[in-house]
């Protein structure tokens, strides 16, 4: 039962949409998924009270670090074999380490050096919590809102610059696509964004698969057992 926590100390990075497309994937493999929202905004209850959202999903609010628990509580009655935690965009989403023990944390970089600053502090807030709870977090970036056709120079200066600061990188990136915005005005998933006519829904739900197969080969490498084997080689697409 895989414990998945989304943060940046900076908003606007894409933390909410690549958690709500990790779940939407998850689901689209029949796979029970708990997101908790911890967004003081609360991005994801609103995307889950329109129609459409996947049955495999159920969403629950935690505005506060005190309402974690009791959303995992409520949680438990569906049962579910992901948890993702969604927190909210600022330096204080990463007291839900106090709440919660996660077996992978994830934070989306859009690509700028402000993102890139954000992605190193987030990287260090994770290791100073793994070492005060006595076991290191698994964490990783990832590269979010990426143009489909370029890759600027100053992409590749990121990844590098990530590299050097000792923060490892998921193979694939979040392409920015519209498909993935018009989710949270459409509401559901990719057949709800099929039907509506919104456009590069085919593209959006290869790029949300590599993805999640990305988040599972890692798991996988750590000893969770999530079925289907993992895919070998696969290597950042930038």
């Amino acid at each position: 039962m895989p414990n998945v926590a989304f943060i940046s100390p900076k908003g606007g990075a894409g933390k909410t949409t690549a958690a709500l497309l990790l779940a939407l994937g998850l689901a689209e493999q029949g796979r029970r998924v708990a997101l908790i929202d911890s967004d003081y905004n609360k991005p994801l209850v609103h995307w889950g009270e329109m129609e459409g959202r996947p049955r495999f999903i159920s969403v629950h609010a935690a505005p506060t670090i005190h309402d974690i628990r009791e959303a995992v509580r409520e949680a438990q009655r569906h049962d579910p074999e992901w948890y993702i935690v969604d927190t909210e965009g600022s330096e204080r989403g990463a007291m839900v380490f106090a709440a919660l023990r996660f077996d992978l944390v994830l934070t989306p970089v859009a690509g700028s050096q402000l993102d890139l600053r954000e992605a190193i502090k987030a990287s260090q807030m994770v290791a100073a919590f793994g070492k005060r709870g006595g076991k290191p977090l698994l964490h990783r970036a990832i590269l979010t809102r990426i143009p489909a056709a370029i890759k600027p120079r100053t992409l590749k200066s990121v990844v590098d610059q990530l590299r050097q600061a000792g923060v490892q990188i998921l193979p694939t990136p979040l392409v920015e696509k519209e498909a993935f915005r018009a989710l949270f005005s459409i509401g559901g998933g990719f057949d709800e964004l099929q039907e509506s006519g919104a456009w590069g829904v085919a593209a959006a739900r290869q790029n949300t698969e590599s993805y999640v197969r990305d988040v599972m080969d890692l798991l996988r490498e750590q000893g969770h057992a999530l079925g289907d084997a993992p895919i070998e080689g696969r290597e950042l697409g930038i």
